[in-house]
């Protein structure tokens, strides 16, 4: 299963699973699984879980990449 750090960033943020859940429009199971690399999403559902970690920022603050939440590996 490949390595993310959407858990660390999360709480980083202050935001539950349900939060985020609400942000993305991503289900809270399926964001509870991608934490603990129990499934890999698609890149589209990633991309929405980005999204919804962005919302949170305030202006002026750098957003967050999908590329540092959800590393691309060589393992693909």
């Amino acid at each position: 299963m490949k390595e993310n750090r959407l858990k660390s960033r999360r709480i980083a943020e202050g935001l539950t699973i349900t939060d985020l859940s609400r942000l993305s429009k991503i289900s809270t199971k399926v964001i509870s699984q991608t934490e603990r690399f129990l499934i890999d999403p698609t890149e589209v559902t990633k991309r929405k879980i980005v999204n919804g970690l962005n919302t949170v920022k305030r202006s002026g603050e750098k957003s967050y990449e999908f590329e540092y939440i959800f590393p691309r590996t060589d393992r693909d």
